[in-house]
């Protein structure tokens, strides 16, 4: 496989991934889209900053150097998009508690030895619980309750 510009393709990425928020973020309140549009910012200006070094000093590396971790990213992917795609049905806790704990199992050495399953259980509860207490009563953004409970 061929060397590639490592800096344009995540400039690239960091552009579409705000791109996309911004498009599907426009209907939050003025407060709950305060820090979103900050995050945007600050994503765009590292994606920019990326884009200008992969013009003007381009690091070149190989991609997925082996299968084992072409078929990891590939996973993380899929349980990325798995819980994107649950989140408005389920709610933003029942899903982030488990991708959070499935995700941290995935990346185990270990992951069906009881101490990573309740390592995975108890920074899913912290982590999760952490975030959903900053953002909907520090922050009042509105985050998902989930259709299948309305």
């Amino acid at each position: 496989m061929s060397m590639l510009n490592a800096d344009l393709i995540i400039g690239i990425f960091a552009w579409v991934v705000g791109g996309v928020v911004f498009v599907t973020t426009r209907e939050l309140s003025p407060l709950g889209g305060m820090f979103v549009n900050y995050v945007l910012v600050a994503i765009f200006f590292l994606g920019a900053l990326m884009l200008l070094k992969g013009f003007i000093k381009p690091e070149k590396i190989q991609f997925f150097e082996s299968a084992g971790e072409r078929r990891n990213i590939i996973i993380g992917v899929v349980m990325l998009v798995v819980y994107l795609y649950f989140m408005p049905k389920a709610g933003f806790l029942p899903t982030s508690y488990i991708f959070y704990m499935a995700f941290n199992m995935f990346l185990a050495e270990a992951p069906w030895a009881r101490k990573s399953i309740l390592q995975s259980a108890a920074l899913s509860a912290v982590v999760v619980t952490f975030f959903y207490m900053v953002f909907h009563y520090g922050l009042g953004v509105p985050l998902p309750a989930g259709a299948w409970w309305e």
